[in-house]
């Protein structure tokens, strides 16, 4: 059976929207003209409700400065710059979700999509490219070796690439795309407007809420809390991340302690188990620290009672095993 990329990735995007709100359960979902997609997610807070593409809320457009926007639509982000002619995206996800973000452009500006920055290299980020045509398509070098194990065909043509640092102009408004090392997937891009005061990052942080266990595999945790505390030291008014519709710089910096003190905590236990008791102790503390460690300061986030003991083993894992 031949898949069909645009509905899978519709599905992807479907099934991290469940993720983010902690929407876990059954659920079916379906495009429409689509069979449903029939999918069970283990629960962090049990829900019955179904979610359908129909039933998620309307997408919202912020204007964050003159001609800087934020798009809120299908539980996530993308930037939005418009000046001189020329328009820049982030992250258009998918067909249906970049239709729709068309839209919502066509009521600020008659001028079509020039730019399209990419943050990282995940399929749930990078579809939907064609429903802008003429734009230029903007990954960072990482992107390409993922894109080549694409099998669902529905990956971008990128049409320039950047090692660490490219500066893009839209009109006068200068757009910087930051490479600071893998955080989540290997081309980890943070877009940052200076004169704005306006950063923008995808999956690294959620508000006041744990990144939910299914979602942190690939997640690298000490590159996370390298890039956090890069940015965290920049001038920021708004801080745009990939799945929330709020933009307060304090959810950066309250993730930016979280991993910092994950981190110590863990690089605690290892270095004390290394100089008591060797390798065996080493062994032991992969075994037990996620079953024993609290940060009692977070038990209030969001899926910290079930996703708490896995983030521990990524930064253990992160630490020891530099993924």
């Amino acid at each position: 059976m031949k898949l069909k990329p645009a509905l899978i990735l519709l599905a992807v995007a479907l099934l991290f929207a469940a993720a983010v709100p902690a929407a876990y359960g059954a659920h079916s979902i379906a495009a429409p003209g689509a069979a449903p997609l029939e999918f069970t997610l283990e629960p962090d807070e049990p829900t019955e409700t179904p979610l359908s593409p129909q039933q998620l809320p309307p997408p919202t457009m912020t204007e964050l400065a003159d001609g800087v926007y934020h798009y809120f639509g299908l539980f996530s982000s993308s930037l939005v710059v418009i000046d001189g002619g020329q328009v820049l995206v982030t992250d258009p996800s998918n067909n249906a979700r970049a239709q729709s973000l068309q839209e919502e452009i066509a009521k600020l500006t008659d001028d079509p999509v020039s730019i399209i920055a990419l943050t990282h290299e995940h399929f749930d980020h990078v579809g939907g490219t064609s429903v802008f045509p003429d734009a230029t398509v903007i990954c960072h070098v990482n992107c390409q070796p993922q894109f080549d194990l694409d099998v669902l065909g529905d990956v971008p043509e990128v049409d320039l690439t950047f090692d660490t640092k490219m500066d893009v102009g839209v009109g006068n408004k200068l757009v910087e795309l930051h490479y600071l090392g893998p955080g989540d997937g290997e081309a980890t891009t943070v877009i940052y407007m200076p004169n704005e005061q306006i950063v923008v990052t995808s999956d690294l942080y959620e508000p006041r809420a744990l990144t939910g266990k299914n979602w942190v595999d690939d997640k690298n945790f000490t590159g996370v809390r390298q890039i956090l505390n890069t940015i965290s030291q920049w001038p920021i008014k708004h801080a745009i991340n990939a799945h929330s519709p709020g933009t307060a710089p304090q959810d950066l910096q309250e993730n930016v302690a979280y991993y910092n003190d994950l981190f110590n905590a863990v690089y605690t236990a290892l270095s004390d188990a290394a100089s008591q008791g060797g390798i065996r102790a080493l062994f032991g503390v992969f075994v037990s620290l996620p079953q024993t460690l609290q940060l009692e300061q977070y038990q209030d986030w969001e899926n910290y009672d079930t996703s708490f003991p896995r983030h521990v083993e990524r930064m253990l894992q992160a630490i020891t095993h530099a993924d």
